[in-house]
């Protein structure tokens, strides 16, 4: 479990750009990692998106 110490630590790293992390709550300290996780999400979200769905996982009607 995270201590709030943990928590405000991570979150400072997060708003100096030390530390990377993506919508589905991955976090790296690599800036490649992190851009191929940004990556990996657009496509995902894409492909979604041609398959007509709009929301998590439901197709729109």
């Amino acid at each position: 479990m995270t201590t709030p110490e943990q928590s405000r630590q991570q979150e400072r790293a997060l708003e100096r750009g030390e530390l990377y992390q993506d919508a589905e709550g991955r976090q790296t300290t690599d800036p490649g990692a992190g851009a191929a996780n940004a990556d990996s999400e657009a496509d995902r979200n894409a492909e979604h998106l041609r398959r007509g769905e709009v929301g998590p996982g439901v197709p729109e009607e």
